[in-house]
Parts: structure tokens; C-alpha cells; sequence
């Protein structure tokens, strides 16, 4: 009898445990990415990376975009949780607007993996590229450029959350090379006009500082693709120094004759990419494998390497292209390469 027992006993623990696994096997995992917008190649290639590692891991991935609208964002977060998804991903966008969605995803129970989105409240995890160190590449090879003297003007925004944080920055590096001044700041409008409000802006600074600028730096390659223009307009040969790339920055960093020089970026891919391992990770409830904030390495691109690189027409770029980029490792355990590497046979 006490065998029977015994017996009857590992037999419903098995089965239980086989149970588990066919489930977390079987069980689709159901993600709604949130985005503020289409605001270029930047974004394309996030979203591009997202559904690539979407796909490997089996997740159902709706993206639903706000087309830069803060107001259709905050409604279209509403929207996902009324879905009922395993995870929210939520890239970009105003942070206070979006606090309320926030909190009452959290509160049923829904996973909220943000990207560039500063609020005051608790998310399941917080993806950021490394603005420090993307300011401090680009503001440093700025300083040896110039030999560590020079009047510079930035251009900036003020309340966008990855700008906020690498303008930190700006102070330590003028600390460093005390004969770098900023004769001018300017802060165009965000948005699809960007651009061509950077231009107007510039083409006054220009105008002001005829000869006195000896570099720009811009920490949003809009911003920079703006000073650019403008300084072609002029007829000027400033430097330009950016932070964030596309391939249609490459092709302007690789002109002949073109004034910038360098900009720092992280892989928007491994971001797309890292949110849906969260995502995964979360909705199987292996919340010990989650970072609280991930941060995805940066690396310089420099006009020599840019005029290096061969892109094909609407080719992206890749650690072929840029080595420091690629897979970042956050946010893998060794089941999930597993199910990687069976879903691509």
C-alpha cells in the first residue's frame, strides 16, 4: 500500500511538472508596443529589432504608433490594457501624461518595460541607452578636435528624457577644458519640424556669430542634421558633433566637404531586441532575470569610419558595419537562447 502511495505520489508530481512545461511551451506570450513614432531610422530600426527577436521567441507583438502625438500615445496605452497583454513596451513619450496608464497597467498586473520615458512611478524595467557616455564620447572627441579651446554652440531640448540626461554632461566636460565656451544655446521645436526649426534658429546664431563658432554640438542627430543645413546655407565650415545615427546620417557624414565629424550611437536594434527578452522573461514570471534598468553600451562613429562603411540603399547598420554594436547580452538566460536557437531551424 505505502508503495501504491508512494508511487501514485511521483507519478501526479511528474505529471504536474510535465504539465508546467507544455504550458510555458505552449503558452503564447502576448506583447503591445506602445511608441510614440515614426521620427526616422532610428525608430525603424528599433521596431525592426523588436519583431526580429519577437519572432524568435514565439511572441505575439502588436505595435500600436502615436505618430508623435503625446495625446494618441497616453489613448493608445489605454487601448493596450484594455488587450490584456502579457507586457506593455513603451518607447518614448511624455512621462507624465503616460504615469497614469502606467500605474494602472501595473496594478492589474501587467508588466510595463519603458524606453526613454522619465516618470515618477514603478515600471517592471527601464531601458535606456547610455546617455552619459554617449555625451561624453561625442562632447570628447569635440575637445581633441579643437585642442581643448574654442567657442561652441549647442543645440538641445529641453523635456525630451535621453537629451535631459547627456546634457548633464556638458558641465563636466567644460570643467575638463576650461577654454571651451558656450556663446550660444539654442532649443528648436520638437516634433516632424524639427529640422527646419533648428535651421531658422541656426541661420540667426550664424548670422550673430559670424566668425566666432568653432564647433557645434548637437546631442540628437535631428539637431545636427538641422546645424548642418544651415551651415551649408551660409556657406560656413563649422564642425558638427552629434549623438544618435542612421544610415542617412552616414551618407551625410561621408559627403565630401561635410562638417561632421563625429557622432556617438547605440544599436536601436539591440534595444527593440532586449525589450522583448523582458517581455518574455516577465510574462513566464522569471522576474529574477530581469535588470531594473538596462543600459545598452554606446560606441563613437567617427567621418573616417563613416566614409568606410558601404550601405546599401535602405540597408541598416549592424555590428558588421559598426563592431561595438550587436547583442548586448542583457536580459538572455540559457532557456531562452535554447528557444532561439530551435525556433531558427
Amino acid at each position: 500500500m505505502k508503495n501504491t502511495v508512494k508511487f501514485l505520489t511521483v507519478f501526479v508530481i511528474l505529471l504536474l511538472t510535465f504539465s508546467t512545461l507544455v504550458f510555458s511551451v505552449d503558452k503564447e506570450v502576448k506583447v503591445v508596443h506602445v511608441a510614440l513614432g515614426n521620427y526616422g531610422d532610428h525608430w525603424v530600426q528599433l521596431v525592426s529589432g523588436a519583431r526580429e527577436m519577437a519572432n524568435l521567441l514565439g511572441i505575439n507583438l502588436t505595435v500600436l504608433d502615436a505618430q508623435m502625438s503625446n495625446s494618441k500615445q497616453v489613448q493608445m496605452l489605454d487601448n493596450a490594457i484594455t488587450m490584456r497583454p502579457d507586457a506593455i513596451f513603451i518607447d518614448h513619450g511624455e512621462g507624465t501624461a503616460l504615469k497614469p496608464g502606467i500605474q494602472r497597467a501595473m496594478s492589474l498586473g501587467i508588466p510595463v518595460i519603458i524606453f526613454d520615458v522619465i516618470v515618477d512611478t514603478e515600471v517592471t524595467s527601464e531601458i535606456s541607452q547610455d546617455d552619459y557616455m554617449l555625451a561624453y564620447l561625442s562632447l570628447s572627441a569635440m575637445a581633441q578636435d579643437l585642442k581643448g579651446e574654442g567657442n561652441i554652440v549647442v543645440v538641445t531640448l529641453s523635456g525630451v528624457a535621453p537629451l535631459e540626461r547627456r546634457m548633464q554632461i556638458l558641465p563636466l566636460i567644460l570643467a575638463r577644458y576650461p577654454k571651451i565656451k558656450v556663446i550660444e544655446q539654442i532649443a528648436p521645436t520638437f516634433g516632424s519640424a524639427v529640422i527646419s526649426s533648428t535651421m531658422s534658429l541656426m541661420d540667426a546664431v550664424l548670422r550673430a556669430h559670424s566668425n566666432e563658432i568653432d564647433a557645434i554640438w548637437a546631442p540628437y542627430d535631428q539637431l545636427a542634421i538641422g546645424a548642418l543645413n544651415a551651415i551649408k546655407q551660409a556657406n560656413k565650415n563649422i564642425p558638427v558633433y552629434g549623438v544618435d545615427v542612421s544610415s542617412y546620417d552616414l551618407s551625410l557624414m561621408a559627403a565630401p566637404d561635410s562638417n561632421w565629424k563625429a557622432t556617438a550611437a547605440c544599436d536601436p536594434s539591440e534595444i527593440g531586441r532586449v525589450a522583448m527578452r523582458i517581455a518574455y522573461l516577465a510574462a513566464n514570471d522569471q522576474y529574477e532575470e530581469i535588470p531594473r534598468y538596462a543600459i545598452i553600451p554606446p560606441a563613437l562613429i567617427t567621418q573616417e569610419v563613416a566614409r568606410e562603411i558601404d550601405l546599401e540603399n535602405g540597408e541598416f547598420i549592424t555590428k558588421d558595419l559598426v563592431p561595438a554594436w550587436g547583442d548586448s547580452g542583457i536580459a538572455w538566460t540559457n532557456g531562452m537562447r535554447e528557444l532561439v536557437k530551435n525556433n531558427q531551424k
